[in-house]
């Protein structure tokens, strides 16, 4: 196991300590051989590593670098003998089950002979990412909200940024957490024929709030639920290409968009200037609540302060909440909450801190 890396490192140890973090760890998790082929081998790489040395500050090496690769090999994977290779190592080109090979040596060819192309995406990559199992670290901050609390679990949801309408699901899934080595009890939620099952293992010596139960297994805590999507900044576009998704999601037989009886609505947007018009879309009978996993960190200080400008006005009509789950830049995550009311940024607390994908929490304090 190596220590958590610097995700903001751009010289060659610190990013190589960052692919070796991320085969080593994180595609190791989720049984991914060719992408733990990929990031130990530009860990030992120096040409690929100096390759990477060129994406843009703030964003995660590995994520970038994988991304843009795929992204050339999508739009012509008949483009040259080294994406013929290449391509015979994403199903989702060839059409045929990975080969019982290394993918590396074809990676490799295909990275160096098609650098000026993905240099070009490793300028202008963004992170757009889906992780389902962070709706462990979110929900324990919703049932900590005191308005929550006291309105039954009813609530107004606002979502910033990436899961395509995921984590809106979360009241949908089920959860555990746990300490590993055993000690303390075991918190579940959620009903018990609901899937996936989240398994989060708590650290520390607070185990994480949930909301109360109600009924069989778990309360829903029936959100009004709206996602402002698009571009977070105005200088970084992290816009979803929905129409992208429908045909990724087409080619292993699954529906793009999230099923089920609640209402959603997806919009693009820039949270930056619009953020207010679609806080007023919100009912204020209940409850509002705005959250980001992974999302702000990509903003720069003056979007975020215009962001957070426009929700304190927001908060003359009614109480917002606002949650964001973040990077903290060493390879772990905090949750903080904000609340505001009456046009003003009243408080700030530190709730958690977490992995990035979340996996563990340490809790540290209610709302």
């Amino acid at each position: 196991m190596v220590d958590l890396p610097d995700v903001r490192a751009r010289d060659i140890e610190g990013l190589a300590r960052s692919f070796r973090y991320f085969g080593e760890v994180e595609t190791s998790r989720l049984d991914s051989d060719t992408d733990t082929a990929f990031s130990l081998g530009i860990a030992q790489d120096p040409e690929l590593l100096a390759m990477a040395s060129g994406i843009a500050p703030g964003q995660p090496a590995p994520n970038i670098f994988f991304a843009a690769v795929q992204d050339l090999l999508l739009a012509d994977p008949e483009r040259s003998l080294a994406a013929r290779a290449l391509a015979r190592f994403y199903p989702a080109v060839s059409g045929e089950p990975i080969p019982a090979q290394s993918p590396w040596p074809a990676f490799r060819v295909f990275s160096l002979e098609h650098a000026d192309a993905l240099a070009a995406r490793f300028r202008s990559g963004r992170t757009q990412t889906c992780v389902v199992h962070r709706c462990a670290i979110v929900l324990p901050a919703l049932a900590s909200l005191p308005r929550v609390a006291a309105a039954g679990g009813r609530i107004g949801l606002l979502e910033l940024g990436p899961s395509a309408g995921l984590n809106l699901r979360l009241d949908r899934y089920r959860y555990r957490y746990a300490y590993e080595d055993g000690r303390g009890a075991r918190v579940d939620w959620g009903n018990e024929d609901a899937k996936p099952l989240l398994r989060c293992e708590a650290r520390g010596n607070i185990l994480p709030p949930v909301p109360p139960p109600r009924g069989r297994g778990a309360p829903r805590p029936r959100p009004e639920r709206h996602r402002a999507r698009g571009s977070p900044g105005p200088q970084v576009d992290a816009r979803i290409d929905l129409a992208r998704a429908r045909r990724a999601c087409a080619r292993d037989g699954r529906s793009a968009r999230p099923r089920g009886d609640f209402p959603i609505e997806i919009e693009e947007g820039d949270a930056t200037r619009e953020i207010e018009d679609r806080i007023a879309k919100l009912p204020i009978d209940v409850p509002r609540v705005l959250f980001a996993t992974h999302v702000v960190y990509q903003i720069s200080p003056e979007g975020v302060l215009a962001m957070f400008d426009a929700i304190a006005r927001a908060s003359f009509a009614a109480p917002i909440d606002l949650v964001i789950m973040d990077s903290t830049g060493r390879g772990d995550s905090r949750l903080d909450h904000i609340a505001f009311e009456d046009g003003e940024r009243k408080s700030q607390n530190i709730l958690a801190l977490s992995d990035s994908h979340g996996r563990w929490i340490e809790w540290r304090r209610q709302a």
